[in-house]
């Protein structure tokens, strides 16, 4: 969710009998961001197991997100935990917990499956998505609904989307583009970097890169990446009819610059 040479990507026009110096002009902004760039990482490395945690607001009432990535031999697994705190915890609504099951190949995450749960016997409320690859199809439980999905090449989870964003990030991408199997569909998330900025995160200023998510949704999501945190996501955003609905900062992370 192309390469940095695509920051370059517009073509210069031609200078006529003209003396003056035929350096290209580089707007202020993409100067802040190579300066935030790190140097590309070696295109053969693993993925590092990490965690995070965030402090979220959805709809007035506070939530804890945690992030885990862990790894046993080839095989990934990528976790987030969520709940409500303080006086929402007394709703009732138990702990949602994401898993995405993966693994890497030739540098791409390759998922297997993807669970959605919050802990109730309510079927109607889950999502599970099986990939299988031999025969190029996913079999899904969506919210109560059995269906089966062809499988588009590349194809990610709704939460190993955000890892394989940061993996080509730090390759050089600038606007990484993907494919999303929601469960019910799959459609096509795109990173349209924005402008930098510095968010404050435990007090200090952490530079950032905001990036639009452009997934064809009423709902516009917004991330903001660290490139000294390698791309983690230390702020989001999500807005529908130009309202926010849910805001979420980093509070803790085990990446360090």
């Amino acid at each position: 969710m192309l390469q940095i040479s695509a920051i370059f990507r517009y073509p210069l026009r031609p200078i006529k009998h003209s003396s003056r110096c035929l350096c290209p002009k580089i707007n202020p902004l993409w100067l802040l961001i190579l300066f935030l760039l790190p140097a590309q990482a070696d295109s053969g490395s693993d993925i590092e197991p990490f965690s995070a945690d965030y402090a979220i607001t959805r709809s007035g009432l506070a939530v804890e997100r945690k992030v885990e990535l862990t790894r046993s031999g080839q095989h990934y697994l990528l976790t987030a935990l969520t709940q409500l705190k303080g006086l929402g915890s007394l709703t009732g609504i138990g702990k949602v917990v994401e898993q995405s099951h993966f693994q890497l190949r030739s540098g791409r995450i390759q998922p297997i499956l993807y669970t959605a749960d919050d802990g109730s016997e309510d079927s109607h409320r889950a999502i599970r998505i099986e990939f299988d690859w031999p025969s190029g199809t996913s079999h899904v439980l969506y919210r109560g609904t059995q269906l089966t999905i062809p499988l588009t090449p590349n194809v990610l989870d709704p939460l190993s989307f955000e890892l394989m964003a940061r993996i080509d990030l730090q390759q050089g991408m600038t606007e990484p583009l993907y494919t999303v199997h929601e469960g019910d569909q799959i459609r096509p998330y795109r990173f349209v970097l924005e402008q930098a900025e510095s968010v404050i995160i435990l007090e200090q200023p952490v530079q950032s890169l905001r990036y639009f998510i452009d997934r064809k949704s009423s709902r516009q999501l917004y991330y903001w990446l660290s490139p000294k945190l390698g791309y983690l996501v230390v702020k989001f955003k999500q807005l529908h009819k130009g309202k926010v609905k849910t805001e979420g900062v980093l509070t803790r992370s085990s990446i360090k610059p």
